[in-house]
């Protein structure tokens, strides 16, 4: 009889014993949810980019670079469709540059893109608001790029334009691109900053070339002939489409749209986001005739 009553105290303390030992892990559970064994982690594409001031050379993940690069490029104030859109964009112009490298050569992707650090002193208090919305754009379009004839496409973009987008056989002279067509941009005409004015040194340029959207080809001082694009870099003008004035020895240039006005207007890509309009169709519209793909299905129909 003693051993039942023995017996019967010892299981009393052996239960005691275990809830002191299983109840830390039961109130876990009750808060984070049963623990899972994490999936292992797939091996990350590295890029080697240049950075800084000194253009060193540093090795990365080709998702922090993108991030990075997309972080630069195009406000976090903007829709997340039209977010989304720039980072096809952006991965697209890695993948396209990591496909047409030669055998045997070092591939180095100079591009700026953003830090961390030069993401916070950028965005300052809106660090954290911003840096998971340009993760959502990153991660929801993940590993997508826009291919045409399986392989990467060429995917230019600017701020806005001056109410088309340039057709790519005019502006670049080939037609390796049947994608890049002149597209309407209307809302771009009405853009806060469309219109732009600059001094510069000199008299007697003539433009002597436009394209059908309006941009400048081909412009002349004197015996020097240099195409437009080459004119805007040399004086840092915000746009390839513009006009001249001329007075007391000086030029003014007046510029319409920021950029060389060919692939996607961002401006314009935010207002197609504030319509309904998400980042597949916006892609369509300035891309048309470009298949957004899988990286792994391009990797697996050119091995």
């Amino acid at each position: 009889m003693g051993g039942f009553f023995m017996l019967r105290k010892w299981k009393k303390y052996g239960c005691i014993l275990f809830l002191l030992i299983a109840l830390p892990y039961v109130i876990t559970i009750f808060i984070n949810g049963p623990m899972r064994l994490a999936p292992p982690r797939q091996e990350e594409t590295e890029v080697m980019v240049q950075s800084g001031e000194d253009d060193r050379l540093l090795t990365m993940s080709l998702d922090a670079y993108g991030m990075g690069m997309l972080a630069k490029e195009i406000s976090m104030e903007m829709d997340i469709e039209t977010i989304k859109a720039q980072a096809v964009i952006v991965r697209t112009g890695i993948y396209k540059k990591m496909t047409e490298q030669k055998e045997g050569e070092e591939l180095v992707f100079t591009d700026h893109f953003y830090t961390v650090d030069e993401m916070e002193k950028e965005w300052k208090s809106h660090m954290q608001e911003y840096y998971e919305k340009l993760s959502k754009a990153w991660n929801e379009t993940k590993e997508r790029i826009l291919v045409y004839e399986d392989h990467p496409a060429y995917t230019p973009y600017c701020r806005l334009t001056n109410g088309k987008t340039r057709d790519a056989k005019e502006a670049l002279g080939t037609d390796q691109y049947p994608y890049l067509k002149s597209v309407d941009c209307a809302e771009d005409k009405d853009a806060e900053d469309a219109f732009q004015s600059k001094e510069i040194d000199g008299t007697g340029y003539e433009i002597t070339r436009q394209d059908s959207a309006g941009y400048v080809l081909e412009i002349r001082q004197g015996e020097e002939t240099m195409d437009g694009d080459t004119f805007r870099d040399r004086w840092e003008l915000a746009s390839s489409c513009y006009t001249l004035k001329e007075e007391n020895k000086k030029t003014t240039v007046i510029t319409q749209g920021i950029g060389h006005g060919l692939g996607m207007s961002q401006n314009m890509a935010e207002s197609m986001a504030k319509e309904g309009k998400d980042y597949k169709e916006i892609l369509n519209y300035f891309f048309e005739g470009t298949v957004l793909k899988e990286v792994a299905e391009i990797l697996k129909d050119t091995e």
